[in-house]
Parts: C-alpha cells; structure tokens; sequence
C-alpha cells in the first residue's frame, strides 16, 4: 500500500457496529471511511447523528469495494465467510470481529486466502487491549504469579439472545481467546456442558474446561440465564459479569471487567505440620487505567492499521484468532454432544506462529 491514507469501508451497523463507527471516528478517519448498511433508518441515523457525508453511507457495500483499501466486517457471524473471502479475493486488507467464521472448514479457507494474497487480517477480540488484561499479562512475563496453576473467567448475564450463534461462540470465545493470549498458547484438549433452554438450537448456556500445556486448567462459564453484577456497557437493557481469575503458586490476579479493576493478592500454600496453610502476604490495587468498549476497540483498530502500514501478521490474525479458535469452539461443541473429553485438533502450529 502506498502512503497515502488508506481508505476504509465498514460493512454493518447493528448493535456492535456503532461503536466502530464511534472508534474509527476517534481515531480521526472521517475523510476516508465509508459505510455500506443494508437498513435504511441506521443509514439515515449515521448521517444525521453522526455527521457521515451522505455520499459516504451505502445500502450496497458493492458499490464501493473496489474504491477501498480496508474492509472492516462487523455484521452477524453468518455472513462473515463469504464477506472476507469477497474482501481479500479483491486484495483488500480485512478487519473481523469476532468469531472469524462459523467452523474450521471456513476458517482453513479464510486463512488460505490470507496467505496467498498478502492481505492483513485481524480477528476483532478487544479484551486484549484492556489495561487491566494487559497488567496481568505483564505480571505473567515477569512470573510475579509463580508457577501458574487455574485460570476461571465468567462472561455472563441477563441479555438478548444472539440469533446467529450460540453464547458459547458469540461471548465464551471472548475470554478463551484472553487465555490463549495470556498463556501463549493452545488448550489441547476441552471438555463442555451446554444447555439450549430456549429449544431454538443454539445454546443459551454453557460452562467450558480447557487443557493447556504444563497441566494449567481454565474453566468459562457464560449464558443468558444466570444474572449479571453490573449494567452492560454494550448491550442496553441488560446486566452482565465479566470477571477472570489467573491462579498461580504464588499470587492470583482477579479481574473484573466491568468495574476495571484488577488485583493482586500475593497468597501461597505452605505445608505448615502436614496443613497445607494460605500464607497470605497482602493484596494490591494498581491503578492501571480505564478503556470503554470503544477505547478498545479503538486500540486494536490502530494495531490493525499498523500492521497494515508494516505489512506484518497481526497477533490476532487469521491462523491463530481464527482458525485455531475454530478448532476449538468445534471441540467444544463435540464434547457437547459426547458427554467426552475431546481433543483439539492439532493445528501444527505454536499460538505466536
């Protein structure tokens, strides 16, 4: 790509799509950016509340394709595959949320149409970019946690029911893909329990145990059903609890994403006369900062143009964000079914490849 700026389309403006609109204009592009949306009540919204140039707001994102440089996909799963594929058969660079498709077949070809082009693409999981995500990172890199032993996340809370996905793949992935990341690596095997309460075919329920390298088990729960702590900060009208805990042999980070706290309590066991005893040296609050949803989103947005002006792979990009969470929401949902502990196929790859 020249060095000119790149020139951006947006496809979809549901409910998660506005606070891409909101981010990409807090990163400045306002001249360059484009929006193709099929309803034409949003459309009208994003000129009249937003100030989008009405020759910028589209119902066809055909009609601007070949004018672009970057497409960045934010409609329902469903629709993701053969938007990519549409976007990097014509040499564009691509931006996804989350998941990247529907199944690992999907994601393979996805991948194959990355490698062969040369486009970027990045998978849109924002958990990353949170300062509290990022402080426990840090705190692993430097083994402040000691030999690390359990990690639980909880993305849960009373909401609407996703009609393109179930919530094991539109919420529990949030938090896989923040394991994966904070481990560096792959689950190797799963075993999971959903529930579809509401008989529409996709789980309203589901709670996930991940095998990791080292003996390091991680367990997400998410659903409809259960009740949130906190207001949602992205859907309206609902409660959610977004809370991870990283469990080491000397310290355990807790997390809360809604209230954007994160603690470190220096607790270990010591066998004290044959009792194993919690020796506790205190905990602390490190004031690390805030990001609302569109500050992260904002932020991978800018790691995504970045690896567009470089030319190099995002961290996540379409082999490990995207094919390899495929492979594994697939073993989750076999397990699902088998009542079984259920490999992860192996994708022959390290997470950082």
């Amino acid at each position: 790509m020249n060095k000119k700026e790149p020139s951006i389309l947006q496809i979809g403006l549901g409910a998660f799509g506005w606070n891409h609109l909101c981010a990409w204009q807090e990163l400045g592009v306002r001249e360059h950016y484009w929006l193709a949306e099929t309803d034409a009540v949003r459309r009208e919204r994003a000129v009249s509340q937003y100030g989008l140039a009405r020759d910028h707001v589209v119902s066809d994102y055909r009609q601007l394709l070949d004018r672009v440089d970057i497409v960045d996909v934010v409609t329902p799963t469903d629709s993701h595959f053969g938007l990519c594929r549409e976007a990097l058969e014509a040499g564009k660079d691509v931006f996804v949320e989350k998941p990247m498709t529907m199944d690992a077949n999907q994601a393979r070809e996805v991948s194959e149409l990355v490698r062969k082009s040369g486009c970027v693409l990045q998978v849109g999981y924002y958990y990353r970019c949170h300062p509290t995500a990022r402080k426990v990172k840090a705190w692993l890199d430097a083994v402040e946690l000691g030999q690390l032993r359990y990690l639980s996340g909880s993305f849960m809370g009373f909401k609407r029911a996703r009609t393109d996905v179930g919530v094991t793949h539109t919420d529990a992935v949030h938090f896989i893909d923040l394991f994966n990341w904070l481990l560096d690596a792959f689950p190797h095997e799963v075993y999971a329990v959903t529930r579809d309460h509401f008989k529409r075919g996709l789980e309203d329920w589901s709670l996930v145990l991940l095998h990791y390298p080292g003996d390091v088990v991680a367990k997400v729960e998410s659903g409809y059903i259960q009740p949130g702590r906190w207001r949602d900060k992205v859907v309206p009208n609902a409660f959610t609890t977004k809370e991870i805990a990283v469990c080491g042999s000397a310290a355990t980070a807790e997390v809360d994403f809604e209230q954007e706290t994160v603690q470190l309590h220096r607790v270990c066991h010591e066998n004290r006369k044959g009792v194993w005893t919690a020796v506790v040296a205190g905990s602390e609050t490190p004031n690390v900062g805030t990001a609302a949803p569109i500050q992260m989103i904002a932020t991978e947005l800018q790691q995504f143009l970045d690896s567009v002006r470089d030319r190099s792979d995002p961290d996540a990009n379409a082999r490990t964000a995207g094919l390899g969470m495929a492979h594994i929401v697939e073993a989750i949902y076999a397990s699902a079914r088998s009542g079984k502990l259920e490999k992860v196929s192996d994708l022959g790859m390290n997470f950082t490849a």
